[in-house]
């Protein structure tokens, strides 16, 4: 399975919360695995809407539908709240 999304939160903030999952191996900055998904960050350029620009991040998860489906949730409901 892929699931490949894009989210407005900063990379900052991705990265913190996949450091944070005890079950989640970072492999560097901005790639992660959990069981068989591969996870990577992509920073994109902000989108302005007027005077704001808002963060944006490419998320993209690959491997086994459970474990994709696993973290996604996890990930999706942390950051559900910020309109992602």
């Amino acid at each position: 399975m892929i699931k490949e999304e894009t989210w407005s939160v900063s990379i900052q903030r991705a990265r913190a919360f996949f450091r944070e999952q005890s079950d989640v191996t970072e492999e560097n900055a901005d790639h992660y695995s959990f069981g068989s998904c591969r996870i990577s960050l992509t920073e994109l350029k902000p989108k302005g809407m007027g005077v704001w620009a808002a963060k944006r991040i490419k998320v993209r998860m690959e491997g086994e539908d459970a474990d994709v489906e696993a973290i996604y949730h996890r990930y999706f409901i942390q950051f559900l709240s910020t309109g992602g």
